[in-house]
């Protein structure tokens, strides 16, 4: 009998993802009548892409074919019906600036790299497909729906290495279905290229915690170095790490120093790690996305640099921006509250304010879940380096911050590392223990 309802409930679950994917065709038949026939292509290229990790990940086919089907009638909606979101201001400079960048020869494009201005990293990435094959909103829309699709598999393997299979398919649904990762996953914006770069550091530190290769190490600060070439303050995520290191390889060789043996792997990764963090700290303003975070560390620069992000109508209120050493300190916490949590009710203007609303509401709804279960959380290494690097991030993101509108942006670059923390209680609100086994996935 229930080898009688597996069957059935297999095919059902075949017939559905052909009829998802007979109407993201049908879908992208109807949108081909629209001029730009390059990106139509690169659209069907993704799908491509997205039936090969079905066919590899089956049982993410569902969630696969959902997220690829809503992004598409984002893109379909915000082209030819509204204005999206954020498709304006930053999307737009960032496009403007790859078609840019494009001109002239292949050659003269790859050497752009080294004149790219501090933000434009995504603009000459986009200007090399634009070289190659023509201008095309639709195209970088595309690489972003990629790379969009890509974090949800990536983050459903991180998971299923942390929690098990069962509780990990949750979190493919949640970032499928999450209306702020659909909508910068359909917008010319560093976002989803940050998640998944992000997100490959964080594969990098989940396996470097069970096999301590330096294989693991590599892959780590390979993602950070990545995800900074897009946005700089992801560098401090990378630095965070390093620290951590330095640490559990110093908390090691003292608990081997009483057992008269010195530790090869700990000393090798304590000295080459304060080599590294050394190296940094004196040479900073010659490495290129660092120098611009390090900059920050200026508090006389710091301060201006948050008086003139507080702009527009969805900025903090005035009294949030501080004007000392001593008012930054006892206002950051404030500062953070309102890059995690707004916009509130009464800072509603405009309807488009109303998601926002809801994302500052999911938000709040996860640090509860992580407060009731932080014991557990703690008590799983893996987690705990997450969760620290998390608040090296919450620390220079919340007091940077001066506007909801950028903060919400910034705020979803950490979406699937929240969800990812507190999965096996979503929706439960109770203290329970980690239960959850490990399962590797190569």
């Amino acid at each position: 009998m229930k080898k009688f309802f597996t069957k059935n409930q297999n095919i059902f679950k075949i017939k559905i993802n052909n009829l998802l994917l007979l109407l993201i065709i049908t879908l992208l038949i109807f949108f081909s009548t629209q001029k730009d026939l390059l990106g139509i292509a690169s659209l069907f290229a993704i799908l491509f892409v997205t039936i090969f990790f079905t066919k590899k990940f089956q049982s993410l086919s569902s969630i696969l074919y959902v997220a690829f089907l809503l992004r598409l009638i984002t893109i379909i909606l915000g082209d030819t019906v509204i204005t999206l979101p954020d498709s304006w201001g930053d999307a737009e400079v960032f496009e403007d600036k790859a078609w840019e960048l494009s001109q002239g020869n292949l050659s003269d494009v790859l050497k752009n790299y080294q004149n790219i201005e501090k933000s434009f990293f995504i603009s000459w990435i986009l200007a090399i497909f634009y070289n190659l094959f023509d201008r095309s909103m639709l195209l970088g829309q595309s690489i972003s729906l990629f790379f969009g699709i890509s974090t949800i598999l990536l983050a459903f393997k991180i998971s299923c290495r942390i929690w098990d299979e069962k509780v990990s398919i949750k979190l493919g649904w949640l970032l499928a279905l999450y209306p702020t990762f659909i909508l910068y996953s359909c917008l010319i914006l560093r976002e989803s290229y940050v998640w998944f770069f992000l997100l490959i550091s964080l594969y990098g530190i989940v396996c470097w915690v069970n096999d301590k290769s330096y294989k693991s190490l590599i892959i780590t600060f390979f993602g950070f170095y990545l995800a900074t070439l897009f946005h700089g303050g992801m560098f401090i995520g990378g630095l965070s790490f390093l620290i951590i290191i330095i640490f559990t390889s110093i908390k090691d060789i003292i608990n081997n120093i009483g057992k008269l043996r010195i530790p090869k792997k700990s000393s090798i990764l304590f000295f080459t790690s304060l080599l590294l963090l050394t190296y940094i700290l004196i040479f900073a303003d010659n490495i290129p996305k660092i120098k611009s975070v390090t900059q920050l560390i200026n508090i006389d620069r710091l301060l201006i640099e948050i008086s003139n992000r507080n702009i527009n109508n969805a900025g903090y209120p005035e009294w949030t921006i501080p004007k000392t050493l001593l008012e930054l300190i006892y206002k950051a916490p404030i500062r953070i509250f309102y890059f995690l949590f707004s916009p509130f009710p009464w800072d509603l203007s405009k309807i488009t304010h109303l998601i926002g609303l809801l994302d500052g509401t999911f938000f709040c709804l996860l640090f509860i879940l992580i407060i009731k279960n932080f014991n557990s959380i703690w008590d799983d290494k893996a987690l705990r380096f997450i969760f620290l690097i998390f608040l090296s991030y919450l620390l220079i993101f919340g007091i940077s911050t001066g506007n909801f509108g950028t903060g919400i942006r910034h705020r979803s670059k950490f979406i699937p590392i929240l969800i990812l923390m507190v999965l096996p209680w979503i929706p439960k609100f109770t203290l329970k223990k980690n239960k959850y086994s490990r399962i590797k996935i190569n």
